[in-house]
């Protein structure tokens, strides 16, 4: 019968605590797998070329040779990179990092992505909503109003990542000892004394769970606060740059007045064009008829 594979250990109360998290180097066993691989493709392309099953015997070494290098190459630049790998976190690592989490925040939100997926789905007990403490300290954490300056000061009141952290690790902790505590239960009479003090420890137990969902639904609640916080901040905000934007309007419709006299000269201007043209037109007129000369005079008589 197969041993079963106890869990990892819990890392987050030492990350929480400030420990430093290490790096995951998985590059020394890829390099050594990868250079093994490579040796074994090259025994087998060798032994094939020989054979006559394959075809030229350097051509298949060769290719065995680069494809070993380049594992080894790449295991080597795993191993010097040190870079961290957070498998639980997955696809969210690259939000968080764009959010602004440092090393340590990632870590300690990839060590509780994996209690959450380890963990029962924990509802509030209406059977719709279930807990979610990491959407709420994503949100919180993102959240303008959150980073604002203003509130700056009520920053170092909570950390959204440690108290989410903190939730998921105290449910994972409790809803595992329900399970064993409940699994006993099973195996005992209802009356023994066994029995009743498990049975005790199945109602201390819930109150615990109680007391992790309280919190989580007050992070949820301060979620909603912070979000409301935004709207009020966008208030706050609006009338500033109502007034700089007042000033860009003013600043052009001031030049109306410039406008309005460039139109009154343009106006006058056209007019005195129009007198100018009427006197051409005259002139015009003039030189363009024939002219009446005066009649002969009539001899005497």
């Amino acid at each position: 019968m197969p041993v079963p594979t106890p869990p990892p250990p819990d890392r987050l109360p030492a990350l929480l605590a400030g420990a430093v998290p290490e790096p995951v180097r998985a590059g020394r066993w890829l390099t050594r797998g990868t250079l093994v691989s490579g040796i074994s493709g090259f025994g087998l392309l060798l032994t094939d070329a020989a054979l006559g099953v394959g075809g030229d015997a350097f051509g298949a070494a060769g290719g065995a040779l680069v494809v070993a290098a380049l594992g080894a190459g790449v295991g080597a630049l795993v191993v010097r990179s040190g870079a961290p790998v957070y498998p639980h976190l997955g696809r969210y690592r690259a939000q968080w990092q764009a959010a602004g989490a440092n090393a340590r925040q990632l870590a300690i939100l990839d060590e509780a992505h994996r209690l959450r997926a380890a963990t029962p789905p924990v509802g509030y007990r209406d059977r719709r909503t279930t807990v979610n403490p990491l959407a709420d300290a994503y949100a919180i954490f993102t959240s303008p109003a959150w980073r604002d300056p203003w509130l700056a000061d009520h920053q170092l009141l909570i950390d959204p990542i440690a108290e989410a952290a903190e939730i998921l690790d105290h449910l994972h902790r409790v809803t595992g000892l329900l399970g064993e505590v409940r699994e006993q239960r099973r195996q005992l009479p209802a009356d023994s004394a066994a029995g009743r003090t498990y049975a005790g420890y199945e109602r201390a137990l819930l109150g615990a769970l109680d007391d992790g969902l309280r919190r989580s639904r007050a992070l949820t609640a301060y979620r909603a606060e912070v979000r409301r916080l935004e709207s009020v901040l966008r208030v706050s905000r609006a009338l500033p740059a109502a007034e700089a934007f007042g000033d860009r309007v003013l600043d052009v419709v001031s030049q109306s007045a410039r406008h309005e006299l460039a139109a009154q000269q343009l106006d006058d201007s056209r007019e005195q064009l129009r007198m100018v043209e009427h006197g051409l037109r005259e002139i015009t007129d003039l030189l363009g008829s024939a002219p009446e000369l005066p009649a002969r005079p009539r001899p005497p008589g």
